[in-house]
């Protein structure tokens, strides 16, 4: 006959699983909570510094006598080379898509400037 004190060795281990598991999630929830912020600050600075070089890149280009087309890929070859020149790197799509934002920023600036 089994003692009623003695506990079952296979409800001893899931037991120890479950402890052990809570422990993890509760590491990384904690982990998580302290990294999550500042991930999210460096990439707002990231994009907003992004932003400010296409938007002197398509200032740049304003004025020159090319197509649009030759505007918006001198100007995406631009925002490439002055990040890269700080040491970083970006993606050629998200270069265009900083230029084009950019692009469309002015546009309604000058827009609004016109009415």
């Amino acid at each position: 006959m089994t003692d009623s004190t003695t506990t079952n060795p296979v409800q001893l281990f899931l037991d120890s699983l479950e402890a052990f598991a809570q422990s993890v999630k509760d590491r990384i929830l904690a982990f998580a909570s302290d990294f999550l912020p500042q991930v999210e600050h460096d990439a707002e600075i990231a994009l907003a510094d992004l932003a400010e070089i296409a938007m002197n890149a398509v200032l740049t280009q304003a004025g020159s006598l090319v197509s649009g087309r030759e505007k918006f890929g001198n100007a995406v070859d631009s925002v490439v080379q002055q990040v890269e020149s700080g040491g970083k790197s970006v993606l050629q799509q998200t270069a265009q898509m900083a230029v084009q934002q950019a692009y469309l920023t002015a546009q309604s600036i000058a827009q609004a400037n016109a009415n």
